[in-house]
């Protein structure tokens, strides 16, 4: 259950092709959060590299970030893309 709310969750914050409306206010709700989100990103990442170190998320209290990290971390660089954000959520939803 917990890998289904990150999977949903992930995928409405970057977009990952999470099309699925149960109604007609949740378009506007995953734009928000995917909005919020987008901020959070973008200020937990210090350095500009469009990445996030484990440091960088555990400072900026990503919790699910950081709990799914080294899932999330396919080339296993230390860092976290948007990219393999995508990657890892199109994993999940097609399993």
């Amino acid at each position: 259950m917990q890998y289904v709310l990150l999977s949903m969750l992930i995928g409405a914050l970057f977009g990952g092709g999470m099309a699925v409306a149960q109604s007609s206010s949740e378009p506007v709700q995953q734009s928000r959060a995917t909005s919020k989100f987008s901020e959070k990103f973008k200020a937990a990442d210090k350095d500009g590299d469009g990445a996030l170190t484990r440091s960088e998320a555990e400072d900026a209290k990503l919790v699910r970030v950081v709990d799914n990290f080294d899932r999330i971390d396919a080339n296993r660089d230390g860092k976290v893309t948007r990219e393999e954000i995508r990657t890892m959520v199109r994993s999940r939803v097609s399993i």
